[in-house]
């Protein structure tokens, strides 16, 4: 290309692994082996390819961090892009890095049923599910690059979400009880629901989960009533705190 007057541009993809562990929102983080940010943890991501899209590069990032295929997540969505000048160090005047991030979410039931084992590959010396609470505090500073931002943006983006679609039921197992799923909504929305409360609210949108014929113990030893997932995909339940 002759007397190209403007900035080289290179895209990245960055990917927000989502999941609710021990009832705790979990995200997925690779420890990077290469320059800048060796050792740090970071999101698995990494550069387009000639002529890759942005969800193959995606697809593609997440095998080869982390060893974990498409076929973990039970949603995935393309979020935001990422361009201040000053969010990778080997940007310049004549050179910028500009990611595209996307969210997904899994659960553990989703990844040992598609036999998924989460560990480092590639660039990445390791990789594994942080608590987000961690992350934002104790980790805070050995994160690289802008990806506490996205973190925090793409569980703002699923806390908004949760609202009006049904995706928190894409945090839970094929079984699970009202605390499981208040627990979603709990940890997106960073604050405390009443059960009781939530229980009515849940149970008067039709079709949302559908009660089982069993219970479970909890762990005060008092039998919890078991849900299904139900197949309507549009809700309202407002966050009004």
């Amino acid at each position: 290309m002759v007397n190209y007057k403007y900035q080289i541009k290179a895209v990245t993809t960055d990917a927000v692994v989502f999941s609710m562990i021990n009832q705790k929102l979990n995200c997925l983080l690779i420890k990077r082996n290469i320059e800048p940010f060796k050792d740090f943890w970071a999101l698995p991501g990494g550069f387009l390819k000639t002529n890759e899209s942005s969800d193959d590069a995606f697809e593609r990032e997440l095998i080869e961090e982390a060893q974990f295929g498409i076929e973990g997540l039970n949603y995935k969505n393309q979020f935001k892009s990422y361009s201040n000048p000053n969010r990778d160090p080997r940007n310049d005047k004549n050179y910028q890095i500009i990611s595209i991030a996307y969210v997904g979410i899994t659960n553990e039931e989703k990844i040992s049923k598609e036999n998924i084992e989460i560990k480092g590959g590639s660039d990445a010396s390791e990789a594994k599910m942080f608590p987000v609470s961690d992350i934002f505090s104790k980790y805070k500073n050995e994160i690289a690059f802008d990806h506490i931002e996205i973190i925090e943006d793409a569980k703002n983006y699923l806390a908004e979400k949760i609202e009006k679609e049904s995706l928190a039921l894409n945090f839970l197992d094929s079984e699970f009880t009202l605390t499981d799923l208040r627990r979603v909504y709990e940890e997106l929305w960073d604050r405390k629901l009443h059960p009781s409360n939530f229980e009515r609210k849940i149970n008067s949108i039709d079709n949302f989960i559908i009660k089982k014929n069993k219970t479970k113990l909890t762990g005060s030893n008092r039998p919890a009533q078991i849900y299904k997932k139900g197949r309507v995909s549009k809700i309202l339940i407002v966050n009004n705190s």
